[in-house]
């Protein structure tokens, strides 16, 4: 084994998928044709991530606290740019929800129990582990 095995930054950039799950059942939801609703996003060690917390750091006033509307209006704009894609089934409100910034941005913001799901499959660095 060598620490150069143990690099998680090229798996948490290229990214890793996960099922979302109803906030009620915990089942994996589906459209209606049985697919499954997945989200590719990147890791917690990916440069993206980190880059994108820097500029959260580096937006913010030194000695200003940041009011908790500031802090999600963060989150989910970091949660936002290492979102890859999501599966092409997803609707919202009868109308298809296709991938983009814009929509990954709105899904965050108004869907926290998703966000929630998203901040713990990415700190599971296992997701993102790529063994050579």
């Amino acid at each position: 084994m060598d620490m150069d095995d143990l690099d998680l930054a090229p798996g948490a950039e290229a990214g890793a998928t996960m099922e979302l799950r109803d906030p009620y059942t915990d089942e994996v939801i589906r459209s209606d044709d049985g697919e499954p609703w997945t989200i590719t996003v990147m890791g917690a060690d990916s440069p993206t991530f980190k880059r994108a917390i820097i500029d959260i750091q580096q937006a913010t006033k030194p000695g200003r606290k940041m009011s908790p509307a500031e802090q999600e209006r963060n989150t989910v704009n970091a949660l936002a740019r290492i979102t890859i894609r999501w599966s092409k089934n997803w609707t919202w409100g009868k109308k298809p929800f296709e991938f983009s910034p814009e929509n990954a941005r709105r899904l965050y913001a108004d869907r926290p129990w998703v966000r929630g799901q998203i901040d713990e499959f990415i700190a599971d660095r296992s997701a993102f582990f790529r063994k050579a």
